[in-house]
Formats: C-alpha cells, structure tokens, sequence
C-alpha cells in the first residue's frame, strides 16, 4: 500500500515538473524508484510509462498549437543512430566515468543556455538549420542510448529556437515520443521485455495524466521568459547532479 502511493507520487510528480518545464520526467522516476526496485524493471517499465506521458502531452498541447515540423523531423532522424551508438558504447566503456563526462557536459550546456536566455551571450545562440536539428537529435539520442538521460541537448536547443511556450513543447513532446517508441522496440528487439513491471505501469497509467495536466495547467501562469530561464536552471542544475552521482560513486 504505502510503496503503491510513493509510486504514485512519484510518477505525478515527474510528469508535473516535466509538463512544467518540458522535460525531466525519466530521470526523476528513475532515479529515485531504483532505489526501491530493479533498476532494470524501472528503466524498462518507465519507457512505457512515459509515452503515457507524452501521449496525454500531445493530446493537450496539439488540440492548441502544431509543433514546428522543420525542425522535429531532422531531430527524430538524428535521434535513431544517435541511439544505436549509445547503446553499443555503454557495452565498451566504464558508465560511472561516462556519466560524469556527460554531466559536466550538461552542465556547461546548462550554463551556456542561461546566459544565452539572460542576453549575456546573445551572439553565440544556436541558430535553426537543418544540419544542427540533426545533430542535436543524434547527440540527444546517443545520451539516450546510453544513459537514458537525452534530454537536454534539444532542450536547449528548442530553448533557443522556438520563442513560443507552447510549440516548444509539442516539438519536443513528440521528439520524446519517437525516442521512447525506438526505445521500447529496441527492448523488443534486443532483450528486456521480462523486465516490464505491470504494477509500475498501471500506476503510471493513472498518476501520470494527471501530473500532465496540472503541470500544463500551471505553467500557462508564469511568464514566458521567466519559463526559459526556469529550463536552462533545470538543465544545469541536472548536470550538477550527474557529476555529483559520479563522483560519489
């Protein structure tokens, strides 16, 4: 009973904060529910719980506002090999030193996004092209592949693109979205269905829209640009606990 209701207020939490602010509801859930279970049957069963998540995201976001097509296309593309390589080099390579390189990474973008946002560095944002959609979304999705944390590449870069709230997150909704389905086929393809824990999915089943809709609701009260500054703290203070996580261990 008690471990049900942590579950349920731990995916209603991640997905509040990641209707919110546009990301970060897998690496809250699993980070704090491996500490309870099989971090194998949290990571695979939270896929599936996330496109819950995404799914209720776009049902809300798209019924107002279409994502920018231009730019999601070359970043799901980007994404497939991205992920595949990630995969294969968390095979080869120590993940420990690995996530603190990747955290220190994140945290540098994090930090290089807010002082974009605070104007500081207004001559150094990214601009929309083509080519750089597709390389954040192959960057994206090799942290994906490899740690399961492909966030915050297009974070920031949809941060600096997209001036609007609202197209920025049905953009990078859907991006998840494909993500999580490549993701989930790979599971099906390569091992790891057995780990699917049917009590975790059907908790976020009903916890998670929820968290989608309150997030979504709330987050239309605050400022635009005070919102963008909000993802660029996250997203650094993201990095800083990665490197953290790392060196502890």
């Amino acid at each position: 009973m008690i471990l049900g209701l942590l579950d349920f207020v731990v995916f209603f939490g991640a997905w509040f904060f990641q209707a919110f602010t546009g990301f970060g509801a897998g690496i809250f859930i699993v980070g704090v529910l491996s500490l309870i279970y099989d971090p194998r049957s949290v990571v695979v069963s939270s896929a599936l719980a996330n496109l819950f998540g995404t799914a209720s995201m776009s049902f809300f976001l798209m019924r107002k506002v279409k994502p920018r097509w231009d730019i999601l296309f070359p970043l799901m593309l980007g994404s497939v090999p991205g992920i595949f390589l990630g995969t294969k080099v968390l095979l080869l390579l120590d993940k420990e030193l690995l996530r603190l390189l990747i955290g220190v990474f994140i945290l540098l973008l994090g930090v290089y996004d807010l002082l974009v946002q605070k104007g500081k560095l207004s001559r150094f944002s990214m601009r929309k092209s083509i080519l750089t959609s597709f390389l954040v979304g192959s960057v994206g999705g090799f942290f994906a592949g490899l740690i399961g944390m492909g966030g915050p590449p297009p974070v920031v870069y949809l941060n600096q693109v997209v001036e609007d709230i609202e197209e920025f997150k049905t953009t990078l909704t859907l991006f998840f979205t494909s993500n999580i389905i490549f993701r989930i086929v790979s599971y099906s393809v390569g091992g790891g269905i057995e780990f699917f824990d049917i009590r975790l999915i059907l908790t976020a089943l009903v916890s998670v829209p929820l968290g989608v809709y309150f997030g979504l609701h709330f987050s239309k009260k605050v400022e635009p640009a005070r919102l963008k500054v909000f993802v660029s703290l996250s997203v650094l203070i993201l990095g800083a606990l990665l490197v953290a996580q790392a060196s502890v261990w």
